[in-house]
């Protein structure tokens, strides 16, 4: 039995009439580790109620399979400790920093946090236009050839890498590696449609892309333990990507000025208690995983939103790729429709798991848990649960429904940048207004579980 169909079978299980909050998978557990056990939790309030007790449920493997294979190198999703105390203190500053050296362009006295705030969104939003107007200019030539655009891989996961070098403000390296040399031609010998090059800046958005997904897979996907193999590739990727992020801090004048790096090189001076050496390795964790996540996590969404307004079941929930585009068009200074929509578009068309760790012996709404156990939160069921979601199939945008498409909803771990990724994604996807369109029956293709192709022609 798969990893999947373990998923499947447990989720089947909690849909039963008069189900525990909690299924035991025992198919997900490891003899090489028989103390720990196993559970799924697929219900939306058990799934929200597990991610905001950090009490009970911990986030240290996460911490742990980072340090397999990247080093020092940590994530803020992590274990709420000292040192992700600092990081995100780091943070902070160096968003402070930025906030100043933009001053003209921010509101005064906003009430919301830098990395919400309205200026600083209105700031990500002019980014992402100019961005992907740089890309759609190039992409208009093949309205005189007729040849086909990958949405995914020439437009989505290129912006994504284009925001992270300006906003996070570090570059990918020179020269794929070996590595990721193997993995295009694998990819190109095995997918249907266009070869993908390694060649000009596509092509270093391309290696930056397969240089952090193993890691991301490995940390993100492991429930119990990864595999040898697994850890092998990861440690060998992350190693070449986390070497790009050292050639940037050793060069920071090289940053944008309004990016994340020049803030955490300009705010140094504020921190004297912690040591050069501790200050690099928080502030590479940090640079690392906010660029691994607009390369990743946001390219990948846009493909995924992309993929299913263009699919059957989009159409079948209510909403199309013209449908959606002007639904974001519209106005709105506040922003929250838009949010809204992003997130029903993530909820219906986008996967994803979460995993926590049980600190101590304990009984969770009558299930008995022992130190250890993994309990894997499936969240795209949590998302489609009908006592949360009235007409869970449906496409219905609204700003009280209760999303965790981003993680939890509150708490210490609530994704720091949220705003900043839908932001992101309603420009890209209102930017091709006019500029670029579905192939008539595109359906979007994955490699490795990543979009890869998704036909769309220059209008």
């Amino acid at each position: 039995m798969t990893t999947a169909d373990a998923v499947a079978k447990a989720v089947t299980a909690l849909a039963a009439d008069g189900p525990p909050p909690l299924q035991r998978a025992p198919e997900l557990e490891m003899k090489s580790a028989p103390s720990v056990r196993v559970f799924v939790a697929a219900h939306h309030a058990a799934v929200n109620a597990i991610l905001c007790d950090e009490e009970r449920f911990s986030l240290r493997h996460y911490d742990e399979l980072l340090a397999q294979v990247a080093g020092p190198t940590r994530y803020l999703v992590g274990e709420n400790d000292d040192a992700r105390k600092l990081r995100l203190r780091l943070l902070h500053a160096a968003q402070g920093h930025v906030d100043a050296v933009r001053r003209p362009a921010a509101v005064p006295n906003d009430p919301l946090p830098p990395n919400l705030a309205l200026g600083y969104r209105d700031f990500i939003a002019t980014i992402a236009r100019d961005e992907a107007s740089r890309i759609l200019k190039v992409l208009a030539v093949r309205g005189q050839t007729g040849s086909p655009v990958n949405f995914a891989r020439e437009y989505a996961f290129l912006l994504a890498y284009r925001m992270a070098r300006r906003v996070v403000g570090v570059s990918g390296p020179d020269k794929a590696p070996l590595l990721v040399w193997l993995m295009i031609a694998y990819r190109n010998w095995t997918q249907a449609g266009p070869k993908v090059s390694l060649k000009g800046e596509a092509g270093t958005a391309t290696t930056m892309l397969t240089l952090l997904h193993p890691l991301f897979g490995h940390v993100f996907g492991t429930v119990v333990k990864s595999t040898a193999v697994m850890r092998a590739i990861t440690a060998n990727t992350a190693r070449h990507a986390l070497a790009s992020f050292d050639l940037a801090l050793d060069k920071p004048h090289l940053a944008p000025p309004e990016s994340l790096l020049a803030g955490l090189h300009a705010v140094r001076g504020q921190f004297p208690e912690v040591s050069d050496e501790d200050y690099r390795v928080q502030s590479r964790s940090v640079l690392f995983e906010l660029a691994g996540a607009l390369v990743l996590i946001v390219g990948k969404s846009l493909g995924e939103i992309a993929g299913f307004a263009v699919s059957p079941q989009g159409h079948a929930a209510g909403i199309d790729w013209p449908g959606l585009v002007d639904r974001l068009a519209v106005d709105d200074p506040t922003r929250t429709s838009h949010d809204a929509v992003i997130n029903e578009m993530l909820r219906l068309g986008s996967s994803s798991q979460l995993v926590r760790t049980v600190r101590n012996d304990c009984t969770w709404q009558g299930v008995a848990l022992n130190a250890g156990d993994r309990v894997l939160l499936h969240i795209d069921q949590a998302s489609h649960d009908p006592a949360a979601f009235a007409q869970p199939e449906c496409f219905a945008p609204a700003p009280d429904r209760p999303y965790i498409t981003s993680g939890p909803l509150q708490g210490p771990h609530v994704c720091y940048g949220r705003a900043i990724a839908w932001t992101i994604m309603r420009e890209a996807i209102v930017a091709t207004r006019g500029q670029i369109v579905p192939v008539k029956g595109a359906s979007l293709s994955a490699f490795l579980a990543l979009p890869d192709n998704l036909a769309f022609t220059a209008a």
